[in-house]
């Protein structure tokens, strides 16, 4: 399971407040947080809702505070194109990812010149178009296919390609659980890669952590291969380290053995 840290977000007030004062030690600190508890990739949004040129700088400094941490890789999150473009050009490490592009042709035509000058980042694919996101599993299916294809054309391998399925929440309609789990394992048969922002299926809710352990659980069964998510959750921790176990992930057990005896969750 490769795990993107989501704490590091202009949308979280603790977040937009660190930006906005630079506070960089706050951010590290969030920043190493993730790490030790199992990111493989920090996602950075600097979205504080000041503007493209502010957006910028924001993002240009929330690099610097990850490089001050280590070499880890991030994970570009912004809506704007040219902000993912800038960020990009600073990105020191040759492992990179793209949070998001998805079906709007509008959102295409302005992603597709940047990515091809980063065929080699991994991209997050979101299935839903002009329209929004489909209720029908199978369109959320077909627009998957239609941006591997399009990824493909510009030189984007699928194993560097993360079809998001898109998790909505289950207080809003009690099949959304499901209809994320059938599109996945449709978009499984595609030979890409998977991923989701888990948290979103809880919205609304009470006790949202035990609903975003299960559903991650149930997600892994289904192949999911990421999620963005919230890893010094000890709840997160403990479902992918036993959901990959019992499917099979985890040679010997040895992953779960360790992890309860270093007391990870």
């Amino acid at each position: 399971m490769i795990v993107i840290g989501e704490r590091i977000n202009g949308t979280r007030k603790s977040i937009r407040e660190a930006i906005e004062k630079k506070d960089k030690e706050f951010i590290k600190k969030e920043i190493k947080k993730q790490v030790e508890c199992g990111s493989d990739y920090i996602d950075l949004n600097a979205g504080i809702g000041k503007g493209k040129e502010r957006e910028k700088e924001d993002i240009k400094w929330l690099i610097e505070c990850l490089y001050e941490v280590g070499n880890i890789p991030p994970c570009i999150d912004s809506s704007d194109p040219d902000v993912i473009d800038f960020a990009l050009s600073l990105v020191k490490t040759s492992d990179k990812m793209i949070n998001s592009i998805n079906g709007e042709k509008e959102k295409i035509e302005k992603l597709l010149p940047v990515i091809k000058k980063y065929p080699e980042s991994k991209i997050i694919c979101l299935t839903m178009d002009e329209k929004g996101i489909p209720s029908d599993y199978k369109k959320r299916v077909e627009i998957a296919e239609n941006l591997i294809r399009i990824l493909n054309e510009v030189g984007v391998k699928n194993e560097n390609i993360f079809v998001d399925c898109l998790v909505e929440p289950i207080s809003v309609n009690y099949e959304n659980g499901l209809i994320f789990l059938n599109a996945l394992k449709e978009v499984k048969k595609l030979n890409v890669k998977t991923t989701c922002g888990l948290s979103n299926v809880s919205f609304g809710l009470p006790d949202r952590k035990l609903v975003n352990k299960y559903f991650l659980a149930f997600c892994i069964y289904e192949g999911l291969d990421s999620a963005i998510v919230d890893p010094t959750v000890p709840d997160i921790r403990e479902a992918i380290c036993v959901s990959e176990m019992l499917t099979g992930k985890d040679e010997f057990c040895m992953k779960y053995i360790r992890s309860k005896r270093e007391k990870c969750f």
